[in-house]
């Protein structure tokens, strides 16, 4: 009996040390900043599919049946008299990752990183905030106070961008499947001036790398700023951001993005922000 309790107690020894290793990252530092952040993602289909989809009911249901586009995730849904007769899922893609990122000491309102990204490609090199404050306002202003959303376009600019393939990546990129990243480096001008590496990682390792997140986005991180750091003579950034998006086409994914942001320290490694 002794002998099974010993086993207990080492088994969950061991199940605790992986959680905390693994899943919590615990050895990480935790940074003395507050970050908050707001985010959307915009998705992208072919015309032609959604027409395709429209014919085909007209054929099935008649000249009556028409049918419409709703998102999140995109479907088409087929009316008849105002009953719906049809839905189905229409193929997409997520077209890129938008919103903002503050983050700063505590009692201060910190530096404002806007920005918007296409995990597939790399926008044009020195382009101003994108997207602009009008376009934050629009479409989060409902959720956000007035406060954060309080600067010029000018105040803001995107450059230093990178993409990265799963290939790119090795052995641990592919087992995680990751797709494709983009990651770009935002420089806030207004005060306090700052810089942001900024990374949008598309994966489709759902559901198995759920609970390990926190500690695949601090690798990817890592590996983003040792490439920034070879392409850009300009010192590193002051802080770092990771948007892991899985499987983006699933129901509820823009609900279920993964965000972790950091503190990049003068030796390069990486503290949590708050």
């Amino acid at each position: 009996m002794r002998v099974r309790w010993k086993v207990l107690i080492v088994a969950a020894l061991i199940a605790a040390a992986a959680w905390g290793e693994f899943i919590h990252d615990i050895r990480t530092p935790r940074a003395s900043l507050v970050e908050i952040h707001a985010l959307g993602t915009d998705i992208s289909i072919k015309v032609d599919d959604f027409l395709r989809i429209g014919d085909a009911m007209k054929k099935k249901y008649g000249p009556d049946a028409g049918t419409i586009l709703v998102t999140n995730p995109a479907r088409a849904i087929t009316r008849i008299n105002g009953k719906d007769v049809n839905d189905v899922k229409v193929p997409s893609q997520l077209a890129d990752v938008l919103g903002f990122f503050i983050i700063g000491p505590p009692g201060h309102h910190g530096s404002t990183f806007p920005f918007r990204i296409d995990p597939r490609k790399a926008p044009e090199a020195g382009r101003k905030s994108e997207p602009g404050v009008r376009s934050l306002k629009s479409r989060f202003g409902k959720e956000v106070p007035d406060k954060y959303l309080d600067f010029d376009d000018r105040d803001s600019v995107m450059d230093g961008c990178i993409t990265t393939s799963g290939a790119d990546l090795g052995e641990f990129g592919r087992l995680l499947r990751i797709q494709s990243s983009t990651s770009c480096v935002v420089f806030w001008r207004a005060e306090p001036a700052g810089s942001m590496l900024i990374s949008v990682v598309l994966a489709n390792g759902d559901p198995w790398m759920r609970p390990f997140t926190r500690r695949v986005c601090r690798w990817l991180m890592s590996a983003a700023l040792t490439r920034v750091a070879t392409t850009d003579r300009e010192p590193p950034p002051d802080y770092a951001a990771c948007v892991l998006v899985d499987r983006p086409d699933r129901l509820g994914a823009a609900e279920t993005l993964k965000v972790y942001a950091y503190e990049v320290r003068r030796d390069g490694s990486l503290a949590y922000a708050h």
